[in-house]
C-alpha cells in the first residue's frame, strides 16, 4: 500500500473519530439526563469536536489535491471492494437488506471522492462495524509496515 494511501485513509479516520466523539456527547445530552454543569461540559466538547472535524476536512481536501492519483485511487477501490463483499451478502433479513443499501450508498459516496465531488465518506458504525474495524486494523498494520 503506498503511504499517501495510508495518510490519507488516517487522516480519514481522524474526521470519523472527532465526529464519533460530538455524537456520543449528543447522545449523553438526548438520553443521559445531565445536569446544568455536565451539559455545559458536552456542549463544549461538541463544538470543539466539530470544530476540529471541519478543520480535518480542509486538510484532506488539500491532502487528496496533493496527492498522486494512483493513491486516491488505491484508496477509493480498496473502500470499494470491501463493500462490494458486503453487497454480496444473502439477504435473508430486513436489516440485512437496509446493511447491503448502506453499503451501496457507501460505495456511490467513494465514487464521488474519486471523480472528485466529495472528499470524505465516514462509516456507518452500526451497519457496517465489521467494515469500519476491518478498515482501522488493515490501516494501522498498513502504517506500521512503511516505518
Amino acid at each position: 500500500m503506498l503511504k499517501e494511501t495510508v495518510a490519507l485513509e488516517m487522516l480519514r479516520q481522524k474526521i470519523e473519530d472527532a465526529e464519533s466523539t460530538a455524537g456520543d456527547r449528543s447522545d449523553y445530552i438526548d438520553y443521559g439526563k445531565p445536569n446544568a454543569s455536565e451539559l455545559k461540559a458536552a456542549q463544549q466538547i461538541i463544538a470543539e469536536k466539530m470544530s476540529e472535524a471541519a478543520e480535518l476536512k480542509k486538510e484532506l481536501h488539500t491532502l487528496i489535491e496533493q496527492t498522486p492519483k494512483e493513491a486516491l485511487e488505491e484508496w477509493v477501490l480498496w473502500h470499494k471492494n470491501v463493500l462490494q463483499e458486503i453487497q454480496g451478502e444473502p439477504i435473508p433479513t430486513t436489516q440485512a437488506k437496509t446493511r447491503v443499501f448502506v453499503a451501496r450508498n457507501t460505495i456511490a459516496e467513494w465514487d464521488k471522492v474519486l471523480t472528485r465531488e466529495q472528499d470524505y465518506v465516514g462509516i456507518n458504525w452500526y451497519y457496517l462495524k465489521d467494515y469500519k474495524e476491518k478498515t482501522r486494523k488493515q490501516f494501522k498494520s498498513g502504517w506500521l509496515k512503511l516505518w
